[in-house]
């Protein structure tokens, strides 16, 4: 007797999609599992075992199927359960009939060499991948959002405007300490403060103009898209 044409509990469907029973019971809290997958109005009774399948084949999210294991049984009544398959134990790798019965001074025939055959590529393949890259893909978003919001992200626009107001700042507060260094310097030379006060002034702008234009020159150069490496916890 197979199985997609039974009406079962809830308790064998688990066993033969090979979840936990608590996995069924999420599926029909989230509507994975329909009305009509069951013999009795409100998701109760038997499960009917075809349409059971169908509807977590279509309706089942990338987030549950690799919670509940992405080898969960969806593609028909004929496969075993991950589960049940992974308590089979494992034959013991036995001797090849070739080198059991080749007689002594013959030579034993090599295995064959030819390739094996790839598994083909359903649509439920394609389906589960593309339903992993968007997840991933939404993984990543949220996780630079959330270093934007902790501040370990900025844009190099802000970070240009940032670093350009904090230049001009110091530039400011060095040129307003020309008085003061005029002012000791005349103290120690006795030189009049207003020729010191000059000569500074003349030299300071010379220097920052030189490093305006070797500035400019280097920016010019460079990439305007600056990147940096950051690891984000997706």
């Amino acid at each position: 007797m197979q199985a997609a044409h039974q009406e079962m509990s809830q308790a064998e469907f688990a066993r033969e999609m090979g979840v936990s029973r608590a996995a069924v019971s999420q599926w029909k809290s989230k509507d994975i599992l329909r009305d009509d997958a069951f013999t009795r109005p409100g998701k109760t009774g038997k499960v009917i075992f075809r349409v059971a399948v169908d509807q977590v084949r279509r309706n089942r999210d990338v987030g549950q199927s690799m919670g509940n294991g992405i080898a969960t049984r969806t593609t028909g009544a004929d496969a075993k359960p991950a589960v049940a398959a992974s308590r089979e134990p494992v034959p013991k790798e036995q001797p090849s009939l070739q080198m059991q019965d080749a007689p002594p001074g013959e030579p034993i025939p090599a295995a064959s060499s030819e390739p094996i055959a790839p598994k083909p590529d359903t649509v439920e393949d394609q389906l589960k991948r593309a339903k992993l890259e968007e997840q991933l893909r939404r993984n990543r978003i949220q996780a630079s959002d959330e270093a934007l919001r902790q501040g370990m992200l900025m844009s190099a626009d802000d970070a240009r405007d940032q670093m350009a107001r904090i230049s001009g700042m110091m530039l400011q507060i060095f040129e307003g300490a020309l008085p003061d260094f005029a002012a000791a310097m005349a103290a120690k030379f006795d030189v009049p403060q207003r020729d010191v006060l000059h000569l500074l002034r003349a030299e300071f702008k010379k220097v920052r103009k030189t490093a305006a234009m070797k500035e400019r020159a280097r920016a010019d150069g460079a990439k305007k898209e600056l990147t940096t490496s950051v690891e984000l916890d997706a």
